[in-house]
């Protein structure tokens, strides 16, 4: 059965969602200048073509940073618990920190790290 907080926090944050985008939809300028079509990051207009081809490595690189970005995740967690979830849960974390190391030292020796070199 719902409670009836459930049903408050649903219609809240449907009617949130629905005056944030009435909201934005009201204060949208509807005339386009040539500024407006633009691209532009950090306020900077780009200059040349944006057509550019990244290597495997970029992208190598980014993955890498998510795997180990998800480590520290996942350690933070098991760190804020590891009293209570004894010597099962370290003996778990370190096998995950293990595999985690055999990986990153494979990863280093295939040359993923490097940024001269092509795959």
């Amino acid at each position: 059965m719902m409670s009836i907080t459930f049903v408050v926090y649903f219609a809240a944050i449907l009617l949130l969602t629905i005056t944030m985008l009435v909201i934005s939809h009201l204060l949208n300028p509807k005339i386009t200048k040539r500024k407006n079509i633009l691209p532009f990051e950090s306020g900077i207009v780009p200059q040349g073509s944006t057509d550019l081809r990244w290597t495997v490595n970029y992208f190598l690189v980014a993955i890498l940073f998510v795997i180990f970005d998800m480590e520290a995740v996942f350690l933070f967690i098991w760190s804020i618990v590891v009293l209570e979830a004894g010597w099962p849960a370290f003996f778990a974390s370190s096998t995950f920190i293990a595999i985690l190391l055999i990986a990153l030292i494979y990863e280093w020796k295939m040359g993923v790290l490097e940024w001269g070199k092509k795959l």
